[in-house]
């Protein structure tokens, strides 16, 4: 008996179905910045514009291979297959396509390959159309630049696109390649940087690298400082190129404990097949469950440390104590700047040695006098001379868990420096974190040396001393200050 063939083809209505492998505008985006970024010469900076309007998407790479005649021919050939350099995001030769006709209904290619002035173009102006594979005619033209330049224009966009969001999604995703100087990427001429992890700087960074299958692993496991607003777990990429987040590796992640949203940290893997979207890994592949394997027995002490540790918020209460106690020395600060300066607290003579005047040599003395409640306790010696010490101050002042052997430190913020207190440290618990607790602790930072000073232990300790007497004396008048200041 004859066996029947049967022939299987593909059909040009295919290209619809591959238009709506998109959830959203963002996603059809990265796929043709992957393309983009893909065009980079290796070890060689690549700059990407994408330019956006109301009605019109651009991306251009400069400073790549640019395309051939012969790529931009491959370019249209949906699916098949090509020999594909080390860091090339690309997978399919089908999601740049499929993404433009998510996005918009014409597009126009512009392609000129590296050390060559000659351009090709290419123009659909109804990409919908999906009854019949197109044909498209080449137009050639000189141009200005012999750089490698592929320009993908979108027109007549379907979908509306948000561009802060679409810088902030950029940024992130391809933040190892920006980060390394590889990439430079632009929407609307501004450049893009990615913002700095928010981690917990007092956490040792933990690195990791091991070998699967002559396939190097590599990243890094760090922890989160409080209240980020950004997901625990490890980001996963693909050749510099970000495709899953808030990866535990088999356990437990913030939902079974709001504690092991602390863990954070980055793990690069180029060898592991990526989904068509780049949405995530092949998850069933051998190389995955390799991986898996490893990271989850790398990731256990750390998942034990965050299961055993609680998270202590502030009350209402302790932050609304916090706020009078900086209210508090802040006042105190500035009586102390006008005794150093010889004012006293009530506008009296008294404090540093004045400066000595030409010719007769005249100091002026003190009167003795009882000391009081509106004199401090350990005034500076009279012939005190040498460099006053300009006092430091806060922008800030916060009160939050931080590793439970730290009792507070200066943090940086985008005003300036911020008093971090720790409310999980045994002495502020002991304390609970009454007035007098957090005053100290201001006292003890105050008290530190600057950056361009250098002081011993001792001299250190005199300081502090000195400046926690005098706030301590002058207690009661900083709190009637503040008080007749509400009134």
């Amino acid at each position: 008996m004859k066996s029947t063939i049967i022939k299987e083809e593909l059909n040009p209505g295919l290209k619809s179905s591959l238009y709506s492998n998109f959830s959203n505008y963002l996603d059809a985006i990265l796929e043709l910045t992957d393309n983009a970024v893909s065009n980079r010469i290796n070890n060689k900076k690549i700059k990407v514009e994408i330019l956006l309007s109301k009605n019109k998407l651009t991306i251009i790479n400069h400073g790549g291979y640019g395309m051939k005649l012969a790529d931009l021919d491959f370019f249209t050939k949906w699916g098949k297959p090509k020999k594909r350099s080390s860091y090339d995001i690309g997978q399919y030769s089908q999601g740049g396509k499929a993404a433009m006709g998510y996005l918009g209904r014409s597009m126009m290619v512009i392609a000129s390959p590296n050390g060559v002035k000659d351009q090709y173009r290419i123009e659909d102006y109804n990409l919908h159309d999906t009854s019949k594979l197109k044909e498209y005619p080449v137009q050639k033209i000189k141009g200005d630049n012999i750089d490698g330049c592929v320009e993908i224009e979108v027109g007549h966009l379907t979908k509306k696109i948000k561009e802060k969001d679409l810088k902030s999604k950029l940024a992130n995703i391809y933040r190892p390649l920006i980060e390394n100087g590889l990439l430079d990427l632009y929407i609307n001429g501004e450049i893009l940087h990615p913002e700095t992890y928010p981690l917990d700087l007092d956490f040792n960074i933990e690195k990791f690298n091991f070998i699967i299958n002559n396939n190097k692993v590599w990243g890094w496991i760090g922890r989160l400082g409080p209240r980020t607003g950004i997901k625990g777990g490890l980001r996963c990429y693909s050749r510099g190129r970000l495709v899953r987040d808030k990866e535990f590796f088999g356990h437990p992640d913030a939902s079974y404990k709001g504690t092991l949203n602390f863990l954070f940290g980055e793990i690069y893997l180029d060898f592991i097949k990526v989904m068509t979207n780049k949405t995530d890994f092949d998850r069933d592949s051998d190389q995955w469950a390799q991986v898996s394997k490893i990271m989850f027995k790398i990731l256990q002490p750390h998942i034990d440390e965050l299961l055993g540790r609680e998270i202590e918020e502030p009350s209402l209460e302790e932050i609304e104590r916090l706020k009078q106690a900086r209210n508090i020395v802040s006042d105190l600060l500035k009586m102390k700047q006008k005794f150093d300066k010889g004012l006293g607290i009530n506008g009296e003579d008294y404090g540093q040695k004045p400066s000595e005047e030409k010719g007769d040599i005249k100091i002026k003395t003190k009167p003795e006098k009882i000391r009081g409640k509106y004199k401090p306790a350990t005034p500076p010696p009279v012939d005190a001379v040498g460099k006053r010490r300009r006092l430091k101050e806060f922008m800030d002042w916060e009160v939050r868990p931080m590793a439970e052997s730290l009792r507070s430190k200066i943090d940086k913020s985008k005003n300036g420096e911020v008093l971090a207190i720790n409310n999980i440290y045994s002495g502020y618990k002991i304390a609970k974190g009454n007035t007098i607790y957090l005053i100290e602790t201001a006292a003890i930072q105050l008290a530190c040396p600057s950056d361009d000073e250098n002081i011993t232990y001792q001299d250190y300790l005199v300081r502090f001393d000195e400046l926690y007497s005098f706030f301590c004396d002058n207690l009661d008048i900083a709190k009637d200050n503040l008080r007749k200041k509400s009134k």
